[in-house]
């Protein structure tokens, strides 16, 4: 890889590629974020908290008509217009009772005074000022009779021994008789300031907002700071616009010492007081801004590991590589034929050509390797063949020579005749694989033989399916197991008749063969060594059992092969799985 120059190497292709396709994306993103999702996530946010200040608004105007119709209600009551009308012989103890029952009845209302015959009747709260001073009389003399608010003031007030600072804005109006449009008196009701900081103060969050009410000449009549009641807003930026606006809520943006901020106000319908929430831009938009911080920082992160890993994986990320990598799926699929194209004069045509080198070493490696196997194979199959053929000899011959010696001749020729099918179809002409049919019928001539060597102590049920019967299985699977359940079903004399019954059916595109029997059972310790590889010619159970495993497991793989499921005393299932479909199983024709 000597001799190859910075300018076609591999990491100078994907330092460029890095810097056109990650860093131009994300600076787009940027610009599209900041001038368009900002706008409108911006909009909807101020949106938001002028709909929040508008009903804090309403909120307000309940509270200044429920006042209102409260007034109303006194001005409607005969008793209070009676006793105003006989001024001279007005009974103050019964007045101040029935002043007393209207307050009562509501919680809101710290005091109501009322100014008749150049007296004042309270009831509520004790004020230490005095009368001229909470009561405006020459104001409220010059009105015909409508409601004027009275902007909120400090005052003291007397509880026990002690005086303490509260904040009351009123309703005032003069007392009118409707009836002969009689002038009675002055009446004012002082309410809390702080049910108007109520109405409110859940739309700030911390110092930086500020919100209040101002009336329509710009005096503040509630504030959360209780310095600021009374002061002034004509003098603000935003103030001019907001207290000539004619619609009942909106918001401006303006410039306060060089700090961009935003105005939000609602206009109370009862006595054209603006409620005002002042914001500044910064804070408005800190979670978006907050958000944007944390888009570029996750870029920013985005592109130097981006560039790293580009680096990090240079040589295995480009057009050749991924050519490469192709090839060698096909390699790891079995295919040895493969051949990369090494026309390349940089890091990948010299790569190719080491892979080329490896690969036909392989070919010649794996097929030494699969021939040599082939042989194994072979061998051990005419080893494991060789297992089985001298037991069965063995057992049938000497039936017969027990046959011949109890029944006579007939009954050994018939037995011949079968011991002939039988070894025709192990012969079978140097075939490994025959049809499940085939071994069906090899067993039924085996079971012939069994019947006249145990005078007929044992049945035999058939279950197959169709469809299993042209499969494809080793031969001489099937008779060592029923051989094996015959014997060691019937070694005692007096034991019950035995029952054997073989089912075969396909499951899962394999053939499973089951043969159970009533007998006896394996014991345990016999079980754990029954399918391992041991050779013990006096044990038929163990040769032919692991015989017949070892057999299908050489021939279709470990995924096949026989399951024993067996109690002592309780008889034994025998399960051969074997493959039904595939290229390693196919029907006969």
């Amino acid at each position: 890889m000597d001799g190859i120059k910075f300018i076609n190497s591999l990491r100078f292709k994907l330092i460029s590629i890095t810097i056109v396709l990650i860093l131009f994306p994300i600076m787009l993103f940027s610009i599209v974020y900041s001038s368009l999702v900002k706008d409108i996530i911006s909009k909807k946010y101020t949106e938001s908290a002028v709909q929040s200040v508008y009903e804090a608004a309403d909120n307000i105007d309940f509270i200044l008509n429920d006042i209102r119709e409260f007034s109303n209600a006194l001005l409607a009551n005969t008793d209070m217009i009676r006793a105003l009308n006989d001024k001279n012989n007005m009974d103050a103890v019964a007045f101040r009772s029935l002043l007393r029952s209207f307050f009562t009845s509501r919680e809101d209302i710290d005091g109501i005074y009322v100014y008749a015959g150049r007296r004042v009747y309270s009831v509520g709260v004790n004020k230490v000022a005095e009368m001229e001073d909470y009561m405006p009389i020459g104001k409220l003399s010059e009105t015909d009779g409508e409601i004027i608010w009275i902007n909120t003031r400090q005052e003291k007030i007397k509880i026990l021994a002690g005086e303490f600072d509260k904040y009351y804005f009123s309703l005032g109006r003069k007392l009118i008789d409707f009836n002969t449009l009689e002038e009675l008196g002055l009446l004012t009701v002082d309410i809390d300031e702080i049910i108007l900081e109520n109405s409110y103060k859940n739309l700030v969050s911390g110092d930086i907002e500020q919100i209040f009410i101002a009336n329509k000449y710009g005096e503040i009549v509630s504030h959360p700071d209780k310095s600021k009641i009374g002061e002034s807003i004509e003098n603000e930026v935003y103030a001019q616009e907001i207290l000539m606006a004619e619609k009942k809520s909106g918001h401006i943006s303006f410039k306060d010492h060089r700090e961009k901020k935003i105005a939000i106000y609602a206009t109370c319908d009862v006595n054209d007081w603006k409620i005002v929430k002042i914001v500044p831009y910064w804070y408005l938009y800190k979670e978006i801004d907050e958000v944007q911080w944390k888009l570029i920082r996750v870029g920013v992160i985005y592109v130097i590991i981006t560039s790293f890993l580009m680096l990090f994986f240079s040589i295995k990320t480009t057009e050749p590589i991924i050519k490469m990598m192709k090839l060698m799926k096909k390699t790891e699929n079995g295919d040895l034929d493969v051949q990369i194209d090494t026309e390349g004069k940089d890091e990948i045509g010299q790569l190719g050509v080491s892979f080329n080198n490896m690969i036909a070493k392989m070919r010649c490696l794996i097929n030494r390797l699969v021939e040599e196997e082939r042989h194994k194979k072979e061998l051990e199959l005419e080893v494991l063949h060789a297992q089985i053929n001298p037991h069965f000899l063995y057992n049938t011959l000497n039936t017969i020579r027990w046959m011949a010696k109890l029944q006579g001749a007939k009954s050994a020729s018939n037995a011949l005749t079968a011991l002939i099918k039988l070894l025709m179809i192990s012969i079978n002409f140097g075939k490994d694989m025959i049809s499940l049919e085939e071994e069906i019928e090899y067993v039924k001539n085996y079971i012939l033989i069994q019947r006249l060597r145990f005078n007929e102590r044992f049945t035999i049920h058939y279950s197959i399916d169709e469809e299993c019967l042209s499969c494809c299985i080793p031969k001489l699977i099937l008779q060592p197991i029923v051989e094996n359940s015959i014997i060691y079903g019937l070694q005692e004399e007096d034991s019950e008749p035995l029952n054997i019954e073989i089912k075969a059916y396909t499951s899962q595109e394999m053939l499973v063969v089951e043969v159970s029997d009533n007998g006896p059972g394996i014991k345990s310790e016999v079980l754990k060594n029954i399918l391992k590889s041991e050779k013990d010619a006096n044990k038929f159970s163990t040769v032919g059992l692991n015989n017949i495993n070892q057999r299908i497991k050489l021939s279709f793989g470990e995924a096949y092969g026989i399951k024993i499921l067996t109690k002592e005393n309780q008889g034994t299932n025998i399960i051969v799985e074997l493959p039904c479909k595939g290229e390693a199983l196919n029907r006969l024709d």
